[in-house]
Order: C-alpha cells, then structure tokens, then sequence
C-alpha cells in the first residue's frame, strides 16, 4: 500500500488517523499549511471543517493532486465518524480529480461508539444507537455518484462502496475485500486508519507513556461530551479569562497540572467562537511559559494555538488510547513540547480524570 497519505478537515483528525502509523521512532508529520512533499508519509489538515461547502471543495483541491500523486502511497481520506463538517463535497472533488478504481468508504469507530448500520451512522447516546442527521449515501448520489452499499464478507463492488461497520472485526474484513489491489480511495476515521496499520503488519501506535512534567490542558471545543469530562475535574479546572494567566501558571508550580476552557456566550456561532477562541488563546500564550506537555481539545483550538507559537508541524509518535494520539511540536516558541490531543467528542466521561490521575500522583510524590 505504500506510506500513509492522508487528508483531513481538522488537525485532531489528522493527528488521531496518523497515530496508527506512528512511533517515537518513525513518527508521522503532521502539517496544515503548505503543499504536500512528494514523497514519504504525510497528513495534511486542510482547515475545511468550519467552512462552507464551496470553500471546502477548493481547500481540498489546492492539496489532494500533490498528496495523491499516482504511486505516491496510501490515498486515505480522513472524515468525522458523526460525519460533521462538508463531507460529501470533500469526498466528490476528490473523487472527481483522482478517479479512482475503488473508493471503500468505512467512517465507524467502535472504540469510540461509531458504527454503520444499513447504510447509516449511529453514535451510542442515551443508552442506544442514534442516527446522525448526516446521510452520506444520499449526499454523494445527489452529487453525481452512486454508491453501493456493503457489509463485511461482501466480494468488494467496482467503483464507490459505503460498509456497514460495528466491529474492529468488521474494519479488517472490509480490508480484506480488497486486498492486493492499489488504485484504492480510503474514506473512513480513525477507525479504519487503525484496521489498515494492522493489514500493513504495522505494529506502531501505542505510546502510553505518562503524561511528563507540567502539564497544561487548553480546550476550546463546545461538545458535550468535553463538557461532561470537564465537569469532573473539579478544582482542576480553570474558566479562561483576561485575568487568569497568573492563577494558570500558579496551579501549574503547585499541582502540576491544570485544564482551562473558554466560556462561549450563548448563541454564539461556530465561525465567531472559533475567533473568541483563538484570540483568548493568543492572549494566554503571548508571554506564558512552555509547559513540559500540553493537552488540547478541538481541532481549531489546537491548530490556533500552534499557530500562535509559531509551530510548523506536529510529529505524531503514537496514541495514548484510540482517539487520543499523542505528538511533539516542532518548530516555534514551544519547539519539542509533548501534545496529547483529542476531539471534543471523543472519549468517556472520566477520560480527562484517567489523564490527570497519574500526572497528579507523580507530582505530589515529588513534592512531598
């Protein structure tokens, strides 16, 4: 299959898709800006989640002819498992310009409690599967392209195919069907990034190693699911505002460890909380010291705070848990910070307790 080249619209999906791929010794870069190098494995972000339709199908052909280039690797699109963001414009223009033999579409992420049933995208909320409003079958016909819909054992059909999905299992049987042939589109998350790791024989992806140092936690996302987490971190959590830098830096020399989010006016749209974001962001970063290890939710939260520092990409060397990679900056103020990063979705409610628990235990040993 060749090494992995892959696109997605955010940076926390570029970064939990690659960590299959990568190890502390072979890491994956990680980049958003720029066009992609000819050769060896790459993700690009291309910065589409939060734009219109339009926009997307231009960010999207500005990078795929470089990164998809015949021969160049493993042509995988990186999509949302609850499908959010300009999927199936991404997904038309990309099929538009590389015309490929086979695009196996498989966004399930049963880690996560994603999966595919009949066609259709289901998240586990409330104790069952709920449908995502999202039809991406519908979509891509009303664009121009049939697809045909499959599941796991099925002899894999010519042109598009969208796989019921509910297992890892399901994952590797959908690889199967189309093992030995190349001028393959891969569409899927993080889920099917990992299931193909595992077909290349690629034994990478796990660095669970603790959380180093000082750690400073930065979220931006509005997700529920991020909220809940929050919630559980009692004093842990700081509310980000202009005047809080010195209490941030204080918990960080007395606990170790501490995790502010910013607070966004009710009815605020994506586009203007995106701003609020990276502007508070940006007022936090300008003169704050670098931590040892920074945690960030939201991939325009963490794609604005690289840019603030002046981060040029980010080396992506494993994952901690499946949905949480792991990474190094590079380049900038913060050059060689670790990164632990995660949607805002992602994850159960006691994830940010599992993260701090033994950063807290080590540091007050230490002190002690």
């Amino acid at each position: 299959m060749g090494p992995l080249r892959l696109l997605a619209d955010d940076l926390t999906g570029a970064l939990d898709s690659a960590a299959a791929f990568g190890s502390p010794a072979e890491p994956v870069a990680v980049c958003w800006r720029g066009e992609a190098p000819a050769e060896g494995a790459i993700a690009m972000d291309s910065r589409s989640r939060e734009i219109s339709a339009e926009e997307a199908r231009s960010a999207v052909a500005m990078i795929a002819p470089a990164l998809w280039a015949r021969g160049s690797g493993l042509a995988y699109k990186k999509i949302d498992s609850l499908l959010r963001g300009q999927e199936v414009a991404e997904i038309a223009t990309i099929l538009g310009l590389l015309r490929p033999a086979h695009c196996i579409i498989a966004p399930a992420f049963p880690a996560q409690r994603r999966i595919t049933r009949a066609g259709q995208q289901c998240a586990w909320a409330n104790g069952e599967w709920r449908p995502v409003p999202a039809d991406l079958a519908a979509g891509l016909a009303v664009a121009g392209h049939a697809v045909t819909q499959a599941v796991p054992g099925d002899a894999l059909p010519p042109g598009i195919s969208l796989w019921d999905v509910e297992t890892d299992a399901d994952l590797d049987a959908v690889i199967a069907a189309a093992t030995g042939l190349d001028d393959v589109l891969w569409v899927g998350s993080a889920g099917l990034a990992a299931a193909l790791a595992r077909a290349t024989g690629i034994t990478r992806g796990i660095d669970d190693r603790p959380l180093a140092g000082k750690v400073l936690g930065l979220i931006g996302s509005d997700h529920a699911a991020i909220g809940e987490q929050l919630d559980r971190l009692g004093p842990l959590h700081i509310v980000l505002d202009p005047a809080c830098n010195a209490e941030i830096a204080r918990r960080l020399t007395h606990d170790g460890i501490v995790f502010a989010s910013v607070a966004l006016p009710d009815g605020t749209s994506r586009r203007d909380a995106a701003a609020l974001i990276d502007a508070r962001l940006a007022a936090l970063l300008q003169d704050f010291d670098r931590p040892d290890t920074l945690f960030a939710a939201g991939g325009e939260t963490l794609r604005g705070i690289c840019e603030s520092l002046g981060t040029e990409r980010l080396d992506v060397t494993g994952e901690i848990m499946p949905g949480v990679p792991r990474s190094i900056m590079r380049g900038g103020r913060w050059d060689g910070v670790a990164v632990i990063s995660k949607s805002g979705a992602f994850g159960a409610p006691d994830l940010l307790q599992q993260l701090a628990a033994p950063r807290i235990a080590a540091f007050a040993g230490a002190a002690a």
